[in-house]
């Protein structure tokens, strides 16, 4: 994937998330809410989070598809992925719990159990880990995810479940690494400017701030994360045909 192609995917997410703001905007804190309200449940909280956000976000891809092909899509359709066939849910799953194992380990072998603590106990009462602790946890689970960026793509647009999609999503994210590098170093920009405002304007400003930044930061991984998918792979599918 040329740059070229990278930035006509990035004004087509603009495109689609024009088209319906306010549908997006409300499925996008829908998302938020309910996924972050089950970091609270102790012990399995976080990990509970990561599993849901995989599947709802295959669904929310799958709404993106919708409008694409000029369709209204409906609030309700964000639950799709909960229908998808057991191996492909599996499969997402897999890809949002295996970077935060890779940051869990990194954070155990950094500063030993007690720094991972917090992701398997009650976030009452357990400590984060420090601040730059957490960033690089962050770091690492980022740079494992990148490879597995385009597989909820995979998914709903290819129908593939199991290995056979986490296959094609790696071999479509090697084609359009320009894109999946687009993916971190936005990631990047949003986490380093929520870890810097507080500390450059009054914290109740600044945390109002990055809820907003948040949430126009997520509506458009999921818009671009939809139309990079769609065209790395119709690439990929016309490259194997030929």
């Amino acid at each position: 994937m040329s740059i070229s192609e990278v930035l006509s995917c990035s004004v087509n997410a603009w495109a689609l998330l024009i088209a319906h703001p306010f549908l997006w905007l409300g499925v996008t804190v829908a998302f938020l809410v309910a996924v972050e309200a089950l970091m609270f449940i102790p012990y399995v909280g976080f990990s509970l989070k990561l599993a849901v956000a995989s599947v709802v976000g295959a669904g929310i891809l799958g709404m993106f598809a919708t409008a694409a092909a000029g369709h209204t899509p409906s609030l309700f359709e964000m639950l799709h992925g909960f229908s998808l066939p057991a191996p492909a849910q599996v499969a997402l799953v897999a890809s949002a719990l295996f970077p935060f194992a890779a940051g869990v380990l990194y954070l155990h072998f950094k500063s030993g159990p007690s720094a991972t603590a917090f992701f398997f106990g009650n976030i009452f009462k357990t400590k984060p880990p420090p601040k730059e602790l957490f960033v690089r946890f962050k770091q690492v689970m980022l740079v494992v995810a990148l490879p597995l960026s385009l597989l909820p793509g995979v998914v709903v647009l290819q129908g593939l479940s199991g290995f056979p999609a986490v296959s094609a999503a790696l071999s479509a994210a090697a084609v359009s690494w320009l894109a999946i590098l687009l993916f971190g170093v936005s990631a990047v920009a949003f986490e380093s400017l929520a870890v810097a405002l507080p500390s450059l304007i009054p914290k109740p400003v600044a945390v109002a701030i990055t809820v907003v930044l948040l949430v126009a930061f997520i509506m458009w991984s999921f818009a671009l994360t939809y139309t990079v998918s769609a065209k790395a792979l119709a690439s990929h599918t016309i490259a194997n045909a030929a």
